[in-house]
C-alpha cells in the first residue's frame, strides 16, 4: 500500500473512533490536510474499501474501517500515547493502597481501565489458574451428601458440597475420587473445562448420574478460585454499537461463563501486550469486538491477566500506553521489594 492510502486510511480510522460516524471523502480532505481534492480522496477510499481495509455500511454513503484496517493500523500506523500524568498518578496511589493485595490491586487498576476506554475490563490471575492438580479427595456426610476437596500444587481448593439423588457408599465415593485424581493429576486448573470433563466421563467406570455429579461439583469448586471479575459493563453498554439488544446479549452471556472467560484471556505468546480484533477472537461473541491484554509477571512467575474488551472502534494507542505503563509500574515496584 502507498504512503497515500495509508495516510487516508489512519485518517479515517482515527476520526471514526472519535464520531462513531461513518467517513466521508469531504470530512477526510477538510479535516486532515492532507493536500488532496475531496474526489482524489474518494477513488483512494474505493481502492482501499476493494482491498478490505474499509467497509461501507448500506445506510451511509461513507466508510468505516475493517478489521482487517484496524489490524494493519495496530500494527504499523498508529501511535502509543503517552500515559497523562493524572491518570500515572492515579496508577501509583492504586499500587500504594493496594496493602499487597493482588485482587484488590487487579480490581482497582481494571477500574481505572473501564472508565479511561469507555469499555468493560476484565482480570484473571493465572497463577491460580495454571496450578496443577495433585488429588482429588472426597469426604462422605451420608448416604446423599459429600464434601470434595480438590488438592493443588498450591494448596487446597474451597471446599464443595456434593448431593445425590440417590444413596451412594462411601467405597463408590473413594473409588470415583481415585478416579478422577489418576485422569486429572498434573493437569492445570485452567485445562478443566466441561468438554475436557466430558471426555475423561467416557473412559470412566461408576454410576452415570453420580459422575456427572462429581464433575459438576469439581467446576463449581474451580470456578470459585479463578479470581475473574468483570468491571465496566455500564460504560460498555453506553457506547453507540450496543444500543441494541441483539448486540448486548451475546456478550452479557459470554461474562457468565467463566470457563470460557479463562480461555480468552490465555495466551502464551511473548508479546508483552496483545490485540485481538474482530475473527481474531475464537469467541463468536467477541466478533464484532477487539480484545487487548496485558500479562503482568514477577519475573517468570504470573501474577495475572488485564484485558480490556469493547468494540473494534476503540482508541487502541490510548488503551495499549495505559496497559504498558501499568504493566511496567508494578512489575517494577514488586522488583523493588525483593
Amino acid at each position: 500500500m502507498d504512503e497515500r492510502k495509508q495516510r487516508i486510511l489512519k485518517a479515517i480510522i482515527e476520526d471514526y473512533v472519535k464520531s462513531a460516524e461513518p467517513v466521508g471523502s469531504r470530512t477526510i480532505a477538510k479535516n486532515y490536510n492532507l493536500g488532496i481534492s475531496p474526489a482524489t480522496v474518494r477513488n483512494e477510499m474505493s481502492d482501499l474499501e476493494e482491498l478490505g481495509y474499509l467497509e461501507q455500511p448500506h445506510t451511509s454513503a461513507g466508510r468505516i474501517p475493517s478489521a482487517k484496517g484496524y489490524r494493519l493500523y495496530v500494527d504499523s500506523m498508529m501511535n502509543r500515547q503517552p500515559v497523562p500524568l493524572q491518570d500515572a498518578e492515579k496508577i501509583e496511589m492504586i499500587w500504594k493502597h493496594s496493602n499487597g493485595s493482588t485482587s484488590e490491586l487487579f480490581f482497582n487498576m481494571a477500574k481505572l481501565l473501564s472508565q479511561v476506554s469507555h469499555s468493560m475490563s476484565l482480570f484473571l490471575a493465572p497463577a491460580h489458574d495454571r496450578a496443577l492438580v495433585k488429588y482429588i479427595h472426597v469426604l462422605p456426610l451420608g448416604a446423599h451428601q459429600a464434601i470434595m476437596v480438590v488438592i493443588t500444587e498450591t494448596g487446597a481448593l474451597d471446599n464443595e458440597l456434593m448431593y445425590f439423588g440417590e444413596s451412594v457408599s462411601p467405597d463408590v465415593l473413594q473409588d470415583l475420587a481415585l478416579q478422577f485424581s489418576n485422569a486429572l493429576q498434573n493437569v492445570s486448573i485452567g485445562y478443566i473445562t466441561a468438554e475436557a470433563l466430558g471426555t475423561i466421563l467416557i473412559h470412566m467406570e461408576g454410576p452415570k448420574e453420580v459422575l456427572l455429579v462429581f464433575s459438576e461439583t469439581l467446576l463449581r469448586a474451580i470456578n470459585k478460585r479463578k479470581l475473574f471479575y468483570s468491571v465496566g459493563a455500564t460504560e460498555l453498554l453506553n457506547q453507540p454499537e450496543f444500543k441494541s439488544v441483539e448486540k448486548v446479549q451475546p456478550l452479557l452471556s459470554l461474562v457468565e461463563e467463566q470457563n470460557e472467560l479463562g480461555q480468552l484471556l490465555k495466551d502464551d505468546s511473548p508479546t508483552p501486550i496483545k490485540v485481538k480484533i474482530g475473527v481474531e477472537n475464537q469467541t463468536e461473541a467477541l466478533h464484532t469486538m477487539s480484545v487487548v491484554q496485558a500479562d503482568f509477571r514477577n519475573q517468570e512467575q504470573p501474577i495475572g491477566t488485564l484485558a480490556i474488551l469493547g468494540p473494534t472502534r476503540m482508541e487502541y494507542g490510548r488503551i495499549i500506553g495505559m496497559l504498558s505503563h501499568m504493566k511496567h509500574v508494578m512489575e517494577t515496584m514488586i522488583k523493588e521489594q525483593k
